[in-house]
């Protein structure tokens, strides 16, 4: 019985047959399923967008994947970031966070699954063995959270003997959920992180609706450790609120001392931004969300975020927090641009 428990399942005529399938459908019995041509082509209907997407999310879809299954990351013009490669596993996921950019990028809201696994190992490797003499970074989790479904899939058994033969390179697992079933029966290696969202519970309780508490991912993460794994810390999307300070202050403290530092390979800072087409949404389920409160500006890539001073301010603030629990613990900037990167360097470093 998987953990995920949706109302409908969609199949797609093509991968009915596969053995990934019948694994789902095995973990899933009694769901109703309705077969279609592409999972693209999906409509859930609703009286209202909320009521659209909440239903969205109690569907799965399970298909194969049309086009690229990896796929080169870059940041935009004016950013700074690191190239990596990011594996397209899935679409959407279980939690419904109020942030969440999947909200206005795909046709619709529906959890989907790709089961074209081979594919997808062969394109990995390709990379890997074309880059082998190189350090380079893959992560899972872009597009889809990368453990919500792994109970049903499977995948993370594939991808960690597959990077095992590959110590230079590094694969990241991001998420915020506690399915770590798997992974913990996997052995672990060296060159996977598995990487969590945190935020401060008001935040989960107010923004991350059907995400795990704070203290479940804590325990999760801790859980992972002591199975070999590392570790990392995304704290992304900060969102302000009222005492957002203590609020983080007394998130960290708890996170720098129940998880093993030397098992912790960065802690990653990110302000909350969005494009301006997630702010109908938004509103649209929710006219009352404090979400948008704020001084929000356009930036180079076309996001909006908390005014520069805001951000700097908050970023020096949290990495004193971090530089005072621990000396040597990586700490970076997710997705900001060199004059925010310039003005906290000293901190950060």
């Amino acid at each position: 019985m998987s953990k995920y428990q949706p109302n409908k399942i969609f199949i797609e005529k093509d991968v009915v047959n596969s053995s990934i399938t019948r694994q789902i459908l095995k973990k899933l019995p009694d769901i109703p399923v309705e077969y279609i041509d592409d999972y693209r082509s999906i409509k859930v209907d609703g009286d209202t967008t909320d009521d659209i997407f909440k239903k969205s999310k109690e569907c799965l879809a399970i298909a194969g994947k049309k086009g690229e299954l990896v796929k080169e990351f870059r940041c935009r013009d004016g950013i700074v970031g690191n190239t990596e490669y990011f594996i397209s596993h899935g679409n959407n996921c279980s939690l419904d966070c109020d942030y969440c950019f999947l909200q206005c990028y795909f046709g619709n809201a529906v959890p989907t699954v790709f089961i074209n696994h081979d594919e997808m190992l062969d394109e990995i490797k390709d990379v890997l063995l074309a880059t082998s003499d190189k350090k380079i970074v893959f992560h899972a989790g872009e597009l889809c959270d990368a453990l919500a479904f792994d109970d049903l899939t499977g995948l993370s058994g594939k991808l960690i003997p597959l990077f095992s033969a590959f110590p230079n390179a590094r694969l990241e697992l991001r998420t915020k959920t506690t399915t770590i079933e798997n992974l913990i029966n996997i052995k672990a290696v060296g060159n996977i992180v598995v990487s969590w969202t945190f935020s401060p519970q008001i935040i989960i309780d107010e923004h991350e609706h059907k995400a795990p508490s704070l203290e479940q991912r804590i325990r999760a993460a801790e859980d992972v450790q002591t199975a070999g794994y590392n570790v990392g810390i995304c704290l992304d999307p900060i969102i302000l609120c009222d005492d957002w300070f203590d609020h983080y202050k007394s998130m960290l403290g708890i996170l720098l001392e129940r998880l093993d530092m030397a098992r912790v390979k960065f802690i990653s800072l990110g302000g909350f931004r969005y494009l301006p087409s997630l702010t109908k949404v938004i509103r649209e389920r929710n006219l009352q969300t404090s979400l948008l409160l704020g001084e929000f500006v356009p930036c180079v890539d076309g996001k909006y975020r908390y005014f520069r001073p805001t951000r700097t301010e908050v970023y020096k603030e949290i990495g004193k927090v971090i530089r005072d629990l621990s000396k040597d613990v990586k700490i970076s900037l997710c997705m900001e641009t060199p004059e925010v990167w310039n003005s906290v360097k000293d901190i950060l470093k």
